[in-house]
């Protein structure tokens, strides 16, 4: 009898744990809306931890500043309706990432995204040739497939507008269900984690063509028994000249639903009176206000720290001619205070 009570409780275990999946029932629907928290984006995105029972382990995360809405839009309401005539939704992530997509009961197709980057400005996807698959119905853990996909680009290269065509190849999977460990002392069983990259190549126009390849990586997980929206994602895109180690942009966005609490930033009640000029810079930038021997961090736009300085004072100047042309945040600490601000490089 206790032979049959243990093999009942494995089967019923079993068969809960396999029972979960992404279908059309459980997709975001139009106005899902979700507050998530910036977190470092140094943090590991634990891409060898696969496979059924295992524990993504995500209770030290560190947070950064501010927090983005993550939600799903109407993509008639968008500024990008007349290129997306046939989505019915668009999953938003607050100045990132926006992916437009329709579905049926068999799958998930993205008709494109919109993708905002300091370099490169706003970058449109279109895949009006041949749209993306993302998700073939039920999709659970263990399930994977991969696709191709093409369209056309609209974006800003070196002041140059840049019109071209692309192609693209996707892999999207299930890797691994589990418990998800967030901070506060917050467990979530059951998860899955959806994983997709996709490549998309294409040319650009600069004195010479260049090949360029734009490559995301995500990592959604879902707690589908409570929440239609991911409790956590990682997602990071690169873009780089094909056959180059070096990228030309990279952003790394890494969003928990639990607040960390620790912060990489020293948290103050007060702030420093500084400022820098010029703003935007070529190249070189110059402190002034009330500075003695304070540090800077530089950071992109995703969170990521490009540079950091010690030791500065006012009227010294800071060399950051070697980072891309783009938007950052300079953050100056001194005696325990931090004042932010936006720094743009042309």
């Amino acid at each position: 009898m206790k032979k049959i009570l243990l093999l009942s409780v494995l089967f019923s275990s079993y068969s809960f744990a396999q029972s979960v999946s992404m279908n059309q029932n459980n997709e975001p629907t139009v106005g899902d809306f979700k507050i998530m928290y910036n977190c470092d984006s140094l943090t590991d995105p634990l891409e060898n931890i696969t496979g059924t029972g295992v524990t993504w382990n995500y209770s030290q995360l560190v947070g950064f500043i501010g927090t983005k809405n993550l939600e799903v839009i109407d993509p008639t309401t968008s500024p990008y309706s007349s290129i997306y005539t046939t989505s019915t939704r668009g999953y938003s992530v607050q100045g990132s990432l926006t992916n437009f997509y329709n579905s049926t009961s068999g799958e998930r197709q993205s008709q494109g995204f919109v993708f905002e980057e300091p370099s490169f400005g706003i970058v449109i996807a279109h895949f009006d040739i041949n749209e993306q698959k993302t998700v073939i119905y039920p999709f659970a853990h263990g399930d994977s497939f991969t696709d191709n996909f093409a369209g056309n680009l609209s974006f800003t290269f070196n002041g140059l507008d840049q019109n071209p065509q692309c192609t693209g190849t996707s892999y999207a999977s299930i890797d691994g269900q589990g418990t998800l460990l967030l901070p506060s002392s917050t467990t979530i069983e059951n998860v899955i984690r959806y994983k997709i990259v996709d490549t998309v190549f294409t040319q650009v126009s600069f004195i010479i063509p260049l090949d360029v390849e734009l490559i995301r990586t995500q990592y959604e997980y879902y707690d589908l028994t409570n929440n239609n929206l991911p409790v956590f994602t990682y997602s990071s895109v690169v873009i780089k000249q094909a056959n180059s180690a070096t990228p030309l942009a990279t952003q790394i966005a890494i969003l928990s639903s639990v607040e960390p609490t620790i912060t990489n930033i020293i948290d103050t009640k007060k702030e420093n009176n500084f400022t820098f000029y010029p703003n935007p810079t070529n190249g070189a930038i110059r402190l002034a206000g009330n500075l003695n021997n304070s540090s800077a961090i530089i950071s992109d736009m995703g969170g990521r720290r490009v540079k950091e300085f010690n030791t500065l004072n006012a009227g010294q100047q800071i060399d950051i001619s070697d980072l891309l042309i783009g938007s950052y945040f300079i953050t100056i600490l001194s005696d325990g205070n931090r004042t932010t601000q936006k720094l743009i490089l042309h």
